[in-house]
C-alpha cells in the first residue's frame, strides 16, 4: 500500500468535500480499492436515479450490499425519466413506477441511514406498499417528496401516515390538471383531507414545505392557511394556493388567507412563491411591516418582491394617514428586508419594455445585505441592455453570486459585459446565459476579459444560447449551443495567472445525435489558457506564426507587415517578368 492510500479516511472526506462534481469523486475512487473503501460514505451520500434500468441496478446493489446502504442519506428516484431511452424498452415504460417503488421496498430494510427520500414521477402511481416499508424500516426518514399525476393516491395509503416529519413536498405534475383532480370532488377531497390531517396535525415540527403545480389554476388551500408551524423556515408555494376561499364560500367569508398565514410564520428564512400569479391576487404590501422578519432568501416575480419591500408602517393610533406627495420619487428599505434579505432569484424572464432601469434599481439598491442575484430578461429590438448592466452594477455592490440570462436577441459583446463587471468587486461566481452577438470573439477569450476585469472571481461559467424572438415569455432558455467553465488561478498576489477551461460546443452536422451541455452530441474540450502577457518572464516566448494569429494590436501589425511584404514581392514579381519578356 502506498503511502497516498494509508491517509485516514478523514482526509479523504475532506477532500471529497472539495469536488465540485460527481465525476472527479468517482475518478478519485478508482485509484483503487482501499480509496474507494474510505470515500465510499461520500459517494453514496446523495443518490439520484434516472429511468428504471439504473433504478433497478443501483437499488438492487444496495439491496445486496447493506455496507454501501448505510451511506445512502438521501435518495432520489425519477422512474420515468430514461437518461438514454431504448426503443425496444417503450411497451414496458408503463410499468416504470410499479418496479421501481418494488425495488426501492426490497431496499428499504438496508437504509437505516436515510434522512430524505424524493419520489419523483410522472403520471403512474408508486407501489403503496414503499411508503410503508420506508416508514417502518427507515427511522431516520423525516423529509420525503411525491408527485401527483394523472391518478391520486388512495385516502388509506401509507403515504398519509408519516409522523413528525421535517420537510415534505409535492409536485402536481400535469396529468394532475388534465383529469381535473384540482378541482374539488369526491374523489379529490378525501386524499387532500388526510394530506392536510398528517401535516397540520401529526407534523407540529415542519420545517420545510413544497406544494407546486405546473398550472395557474388555483385550489382550495384554506386547510393550508390555517395549519400553524412555528419551525416553519423554507416555504415554497406555486399558482394552485392563490386562491384562498374554497366552493361555496364567498369573498366576503372570514377563512385566513395568505397574509394571515405568513404574518402567523415569522420563523421563514426561505419564500418561493412560483408559478405566474396577478399580482392583485397575491397582496403581500397588506402585510404587516415586521412580517417575516427573518427571510433570507426569495424567489418570486419582482412585482411581489416590490410589494414586500414597499411596505409602509402602520400609522399610530389618533394621527390620521399620513399626506403623500405625488411627485415625490417613493424610496423602499423600510422594513426589516434591508438586513436581512441576501438572496433573490427570479424565476421568470422580465420584459425590459416593461421594467424601467429606474424601478430595478430602485428596489434592489434598498436591499443592503443582498449577495446573491439570478435573474432573467428577455431582450426587446431596440433595448439598451447595456443599461441594465450598469443598474445591476450600480444597485447590488456588494454582490457575490451572479446568474443573467438574456433570451430572445443578442444582447451585448463579453468585453462591454467585463467593463460593467469592473464594479462588482465583490464577486467569486458567475453565471451568465446570452443570445452571441455577430463578431463576438471566441468564447474562451471574452472569459479572458472577464477575468482579468475582476481577478477575485473563482469560478464562473459562459454559455451561447441560439435567438428565438418568438418564444413566449414562461418558456425556459433554448438549450445553449456553446458553453464554458471557467476556473482562475491567481498568484500569491492575487494577480491573475491562467484559466482551465472546459469548454462544450454543439455538433454542427444536422445528422449528429443530439445531446445536451457535455452531452454526446457535441464536442469537449479541456486546455489551460495563460492570462499573462506575452512579455511576461515566466511566459514562453510565441513564435511568429502563434503572433499573426494573436487577436491583439502586436497580432494586427504583424499582419499588416506581412500583408504589405506580399504587395512588395508581387510587384517585384510582376517588374521581374515584364523585363523578361522585353528582353
Amino acid at each position: 500500500m502506498s503511502s497516498f492510500e494509508s491517509l485516514p479516511a478523514e482526509i479523504f472526506l475532506e477532500v471529497a468535500g472539495y469536488l465540485s462534481s460527481l465525476s472527479d469523486l468517482l475518478q478519485l475512487s478508482e485509484v483503487s480499492r482501499a480509496v474507494y473503501t474510505k470515500v465510499l460514505p461520500a459517494l453514496y451520500a446523495d443518490v439520484d436515479l434516472h429511468g428504471a434500468e439504473q433504478c433497478e441496478c443501483t437499488l438492487g446493489l444496495i439491496e445486496r450490499r447493506p455496507d454501501v446502504a448505510r451511506h445512502v442519506r438521501k435518495l432520489t428516484v425519477h422512474p420515468e425519466h430514461e437518461t438514454h431511452p431504448r426503443p425496444r424498452e417503450q411497451y414496458r415504460a408503463w410499468d416504470n413506477a410499479g418496479v421501481v417503488s418494488r425495488c426501492v421496498m426490497r431496499a428499504a430494510p438496508n437504509l437505516d441511514a436515510l434522512h430524505h427520500f424524493e419520489w419523483d414521477g410522472e403520471d403512474m402511481l408508486p407501489d403503496d406498499r414503499m411508503w410503508g416499508e420506508l416508514r417502518a424500516r427507515c427511522p431516520r426518514l423525516k423529509s420525503i417528496g411525491t408527485t401527483f399525476g394523472c391518478f391520486l393516491p388512495r385516502p388509506t395509503s401509507s403515504l398519509f401516515e408519516f409522523d413528525d416529519l421535517r420537510a415534505f413536498s409535492l409536485t402536481l405534475k400535469d396529468g394532475f390538471y388534465a383529469h381535473s383532480l384540482h378541482v374539488p370532488s369526491r374523489e379529490s377531497e378525501p386524499v387532500f383531507t388526510r394530506l392536510w390531517d398528517m401535516l397540520a396535525l401529526r407534523c407540529p415540527a415542519l420545517e420545510a414545505l413544497s406544494i407546486i403545480g405546473h398550472s395557474s389554476e388555483p385550489s382550495e388551500t384554506v386547510r393550508l392557511y390555517a395549519a400553524r408551524w412555528p419551525k416553519l423556515r423554507r416555504l415554497a408555494l406555486g399558482a394552485l394556493v392563490w386562491s384562498t376561499h374554497g366552493p361555496g364560500q364567498s369573498a366576503d367569508t372570514a377563512v385566513p388567507d395568505f397574509k394571515d398565514f405568513l404574518e402567523a410564520h415569522p420563523t421563514i428564512e426561505s419564500l418561493h412563491l412560483m408559478g405566474r400569479p396577478n399580482a392583485s391576487e397575491v397582496e403581500l404590501s397588506a402585510l404587516a411591516h415586521d412580517a417575516l422578519p427573518n427571510l433570507r432568501e426569495f424567489s418570486g416575480s419582482f412585482d411581489h418582491l416590490r410589494m414586500l419591500v414597499d411596505r409602509a408602517p402602520a400609522s399610530e393610533p389618533g394621527n390620521g394617514p399620513q399626506p403623500q406627495n405625488a411627485n415625490a420619487s417613493p424610496v423602499g428599505g423600510t422594513t426589516s428586508l434591508t438586513k436581512t434579505l441576501q438572496r433573490v432569484c427570479f424565476p421568470h424572464a422580465m420584459h425590459l419594455r416593461d421594467l424601467t432601469p429606474l424601478t430595478i434599481s430602485r428596489v434592489l439598491i434598498s436591499l443592503h445585505a443582498l449577495t446573491s442575484l439570478e435573474v432573467t430578461f428577455t431582450i426587446q429590438g431596440g433595448y439598451d441592455s447595456n443599461g441594465i448592466l450598469r443598474t445591476l452594477a450600480a444597485s447590488c455592490p456588494h454582490l457575490l453570486d451572479l446568474d443573467i440570462t438574456c433570451t430572445n436577441k443578442p444582447s451585448f459583446f463579453l468585453d462591454t459585459f467585463a467593463n460593467h463587471l469592473r464594479g462588482l468587486t465583490r464577486l467569486r461566481t458567475l453565471a451568465l446565459t446570452i443570445v452571441r452577438m455577430s463578431g463576438e470573439e471566441p468564447m474562451h477569450v471574452g472569459a479572458s476579459r472577464i477575468a482579468l476585469a475582476n481577478p477575485r472571481l473563482k469560478a464562473f461559467s459562459i454559455a451561447f444560447i441560439p435567438p428565438n424572438p418568438g418564444a413566449a415569455p414562461a418558456e425556459p432558455p433554448p438549450p445553449p449551443l456553446e458553453c464554458g467553465a471557467f476556473e482562475l488561478a491567481c498568484d500569491a498576489h492575487g494577480i491573475p495567472v491562467c484559466l482551465h477551461v472546459t469548454q462544450w460546443s454543439a455538433s454542427p452536422w444536422p445528422w449528429a445525435p443530439a445531446g445536451g451541455r457535455g452531452g454526446k452530441g457535441g464536442r469537449v474540450r479541456r486546455w489551460v489558457y495563460d492570462l499573462r502577457p506575452s512579455g511576461h518572464p515566466d511566459v514562453a516566448p510565441k513564435g511568429f506564426g502563434a503572433l499573426l494569429v494573436e487577436r491583439s494590436p502586436a497580432g494586427e501589425e504583424a499582419r499588416l507587415m506581412v500583408f504589405c511584404v506580399c504587395l512588395l514581392l508581387l510587384t517585384v514579381w510582376a517588374l521581374l517578368a515584364r523585363a523578361v519578356r522585353d528582353v
